[in-house]
């Protein structure tokens, strides 16, 4: 019996449109009435989590930042945090001014997000930033100097690639200079900086650990390179039909893709064969 849904958000969870069926919110609350534990597991910080996620009933947990944080929403604190030391993080922002990427920065659950010397963001940024990423985001002229400021180390830096072509030769760099960090995809033009050994599978195990459920309980959803460790880690890894082949070859279930709400229709399937709990939709 499945007693813990872990799921990445955008390209899983989250349709295109970065939006999810009120089948899939009622279905959501249903499932945490009934004793399950939904984890939302993401890049996204905590407070970048989508209004309807939050609305989930229930919601306690999330793994942020691709596991760089595990937060308590009804403490209000992250139960686990790791950061890059601040002089690392610094070194990545400057190789950075050097690459094709318009880089964000995370600090204790805050982005800021790099403008330009009149406070404005890139219109790349905020077209292809999620939907309520930008606006829930602090605005900064200068990232080394922020990162220097704060009383936090970095917890990710999260990196939007200027030509998806190019992206693979921006981890290829990234990956040669700082063989010390985590350095991952979660989309064409999305590159993620964390600590060493730090994923959201680690996250899972201690969260897992943290409320007394067994790792063969748990069942992770996933799309995308960033999602690995924890498909790998579940008790059951599922994959949208939309997910990349990579994350397809360590799945025990492909499912319909995130834009026809593949996630709730595993979820009721499993409901179905007595594997996780009657939702009583």
């Amino acid at each position: 019996m499945f007693r813990l849904v872990a799921t990445d958000l955008d390209g899983t969870l989250l349709r295109s449109d970065k939006t999810i069926s009120g089948e899939t919110e009622q279905m959501l609350s249903s499932m945490c009435e009934r004793g399950v534990l939904f984890v939302p597991s993401t890049g996204r910080t905590h407070m970048e989590l989508p209004d309807p996620i939050m609305r989930v009933a229930q919601l306690r947990y999330a793994i942020t930042c691709n596991g760089g944080g595990v937060y308590d929403f009804d403490e209000q604190r992250y139960i686990y945090s790791f950061t890059i030391d601040k002089a690392l993080g610094v070194r990545v922002l400057k190789a950075c001014a050097s690459l094709p990427v318009y880089p964000t920065i995370v600090c204790n659950g805050n982005r800021h997000i790099l403008t330009d010397a009149r406070g404005k963001v890139s219109d790349y940024v905020i077209a292809k930033a999620a939907p309520g990423i930008v606006e829930k985001s602090h605005r900064s002229t200068d990232l080394v100097a922020t990162l220097q400021e704060t009383a936090d180390g970095l917890q990710k830096a999260f990196l939007y690639s200027k030509d998806e072509k190019l992206t693979p030769l921006i981890v290829a760099e990234l990956r040669n200079e700082f063989p010390e960090l985590r350095i991952t995809t979660s989309g064409p033009i999305y590159v993620e900086v964390n600590a060493s050994g730090i994923d959201k599978g680690r996250a899972l195990g201690l969260l897992c650990e943290h409320v007394g459920i067994p790792m063969e309980e748990s069942i992770a959803f996933g799309d995308a390179a960033n999602d690995l460790a924890m498909l790998r880690a579940a008790g059951c890894a599922v994959v949208p039909q939309n997910g990349t082949d990579e994350a397809k070859d360590v799945a025990d279930i492909v499912c319909e893709s995130c834009d026809d709400d593949g996630v709730r229709k595993t979820l009721e399937r499993l409901a179905n064969e007595g594997t996780l709990p009657a939702l009583g939709l």
